[in-house]
Formats: structure tokens, C-alpha cells, sequence
């Protein structure tokens, strides 16, 4: 099978240096059809220089699974500039932080399979060719459409290998959440503080770390899914110590002066608040903090 990765993002970049290891045959996906080497560093330290062959959204026939490991706010647009190039037995891989796009993307292509996965692997990008893998993870997947019983188990095989370890979900969307949940207090935390994820093991933090779990468990439940506050403290703290020396997706986007995920995380959380009728004041302060500083940006 062969695989289309769309971007060259730092997620979207370690799915190309697994590939290459994996000896998969892929393509990267870009409006700029350009060849350069990729410098990826693996977890181990080893170095690999890839050569990347850029290709755009017109050969994309005999591709088997497009992934999108690209900003939340960036799925929409890529969907519909690959949707007249794309036919209906392509399966869509969405993979990104934050929730709120699955139900346009399935509005857009309503015959494709398409799979939702989060992933807690974590890479970084010094540069424009360079990748450098900081974390190892796991993922989680799951048809939100049109699992296709053809092509489902080969699919399947491949995205298990290339994103290893990984879970398979008949209810993709309480691992969603929960991806969510851990989401919504590291990034805007270390944004607005300018700190390592570790940071947050600190004193200090561990009230609001509190107040945005107990905020985030009442919108889940309430919303028919599974969440215990404590249970999401837990969690978040989990993933502090495993990646106590990254720096967060939304840091370095707002370091970077770029766009945040903020209005498909805490944002999210906040709408589905207001559908519910609950108050979410923590989770809506972090959202018009993070607002500010990319407009002071």
C-alpha cells in the first residue's frame, strides 16, 4: 500500500522518518514542489538523512491512505483541496491535536473511510529539514466513517506498524477526550507561563491543574462520555514527567508567533459547556489568555 503524508509539520515529519525506517513506501504531500533531505534524529540518537520528494495534490491515484498530521485549524482547507483529487476508496487519516473538525471533514467526504487518531509521540523541527524525535508514545485510532471491509485490515496493519504501539477504538471519541483533557491544561499552561512541560510538576500549578481537570471532567460527562477529575489529574501529570523537557505544541506556536489549536481545546471544551449549560470560567480564562497573546503576536 502506499501513503501520502500532507505537509512537512513536526508530527507529519516523524511519520516520515517512520516510514523510512519501516522501508514504506510514502510520498509527502505539499502546494510547493520542491526535493530536499530531511535530517531526522531518532529517539536512539541515530541520524538518518531522507530524501523527500514533494509531490502536489494531482497524482494522488494510486495512493491508499492520506494522512493529515497538520494544525487543527488547517484540516478543513487541506480536505477540500484534496477532495477533487481524492476517490472514494482512499481512507482519511486525521491526526491532530484538539477536537471540532471530524463532522465537517465527514460533511466533505461522505463515501471515504475515514480514522481519527491521536498520538502522544512527540518531534520537533529546529528547522525547515530537520526533525528531531523527543518522545515515544502511544496512538490511538478509529473509524468516525465508512470503514471499508476491503482495504479495513490492510490499512489497519500498516497504520498499527508505522504508529506503534497502537489502539484500536470502536468509540475513538472518549480517547479523543482524553487526549483532550491532558491537552487543555499542558498546552495553555506552558504558553502563557513560557515553561517546559516538566515546570508544571511544580506547586504552583497543581490548583489550576486541579480546576481545569474537574472543568473538563463535568463537560465529558455531561457530553455521554467517561471522566473522573482525579483520574485526569493523574494523567496530565503522567505525561508531565514523561515529557519534562519538551516544550508544548502551543509554547512553540505562540513563541513562533504563529496560530494556536487553543479554539479546538479549551475552546472546545468552553462550546460544549455552553451546549450542556455549565460554567467552564478556567477553561474560558485560558482561552481569552492564549486569544490575547496571539494577537499581541
Amino acid at each position: 500500500m502506499k501513503l501520502a503524508i500532507v505537509g512537512n509539520g513536526a508530527i507529519g515529519n516523524l511519520v516520515v522518518l517512520k516510514s523510512y525506517l519501516q522501508h514504506q513506501d510514502f510520498a509527502v504531500i505539499s502546494r510547493t514542489k520542491q526535493t530536499f533531505t530531511l535530517a531526522a534524529t531518532d529517539i536512539h540518537q541515530q541520524k538518518h538523512n531522507i530524501p523527500i520528494s514533494l509531490i502536489d495534490y494531482r497524482p494522488l491515484h494510486d495512493v491508499n491512505i492520506i494522512i493529515l498530521p497538520v494544525k487543527a485549524y488547517q484540516i478543513v482547507t487541506a480536505v477540500t483541496e484534496l477532495k477533487p483529487h481524492m476517490n472514494n476508496d482512499q481512507t482519511l487519516v486525521l491526526l491532530h491535536n484538539g477536537m471540532g473538525v471530524i463532522e465537517a471533514v465527514k460533511a466533505l467526504l461522505p463515501q471515504n473511510p475515514i480514522i481519527a487518531a491521536t498520538t502522544s509521540h512527540a518531534a520537533y523541527k529546529p528547522n525547515m529539514h530537520s526533525l528531531v524525535e523527543t518522545g515515544l508514545g502511544a496512538c490511538h485510532l478509529g473509524y468516525v466513517a465508512n470503514e471499508n471491509e476491503i482495504t479495513a485490515h490492510q490499512c489497519n496493519a500498516l497504520l498499527t506498524a508505522l504508529l506503534a504501539p497502537c489502539t484500536w477504538h470502536t468509540n475513538i471519541e472518549q480517547a479523543l477526550w482524553d487526549k483532550l483533557a491532558v491537552n487543555a491544561v499542558i498546552n495553555p499552561l506552558t504558553a502563557i507561563h513560557k515553561i517546559k512541560n516538566g515546570q508544571l510538576a511544580l506547586g504552583q500549578y497543581q490548583s489550576i491543574i486541579t480546576d481545569i481537570c474537574r472543568e473538563t471532567a463535568n463537560v465529558i460527562n455531561a457530553s455521554g462520555f467517561n471522566a473522573d477529575d482525579r483520574v485526569l489529574v493523574h494523567n496530565v501529570m503522567q505525561i508531565v514527567n514523561a515529557t519534562s523537557e519538551n516544550y508544548s505544541s502551543m509554547y512553540q506556536d505562540i513563541n513562533h508567533q504563529r496560530p494556536s489549536e487553543i479554539a479546538f481545546i479549551n475552546g472546545y471544551i468552553c462550546q460544549e459547556a455552553k451546549k450542556q449549560a455549565l460554567k467552564v470560567p478556567v477553561n474560558q480564562d485560558l482561552f481569552e489568555r492564549i486569544r490575547a497573546l496571539e494577537e499581541y503576536n
